[in-house]
């Protein structure tokens, strides 16, 4: 059985994953894993959902920036959940 979800939902799911896939990534390079190509980026979505995918520069490092950021305030499952909330507020904020 399928539960159709809202854009929000979706959005706020794909928040969290991306949150969770820039905490892995970074520490890898925290540790001297560098040149990783596979992580995942879900940012065209993320920023389509929400409306903000302009293309600029501008646009992309404020998520960038936004997202790190973010990732590194992560402790548990339920910090991520948060963090997701918060990051999808900023984002309609801008």
């Amino acid at each position: 059985m399928f539960v159709k979800l809202s854009k929000t939902e979706i959005t706020l799911y794909l928040i969290r994953e991306e949150l969770k896939t820039r905490k892995f990534f970074n520490t890898l390079r925290e540790a001297g894993i560098e040149d990783v190509f596979l992580q995942p980026d879900l940012g065209t979505l993320i920023l389509n959902n929400i409306g903000l995918d302009d293309g600029t520069d501008e646009t992309f490092y404020f998520y960038s920036d936004l997202m790190d950021a973010s990732s590194k305030s992560i402790k548990d499952h339920e910090t991520i959940k948060q963090l997701a909330i918060h990051v999808y507020q900023a984002l309609i904020n801008k």
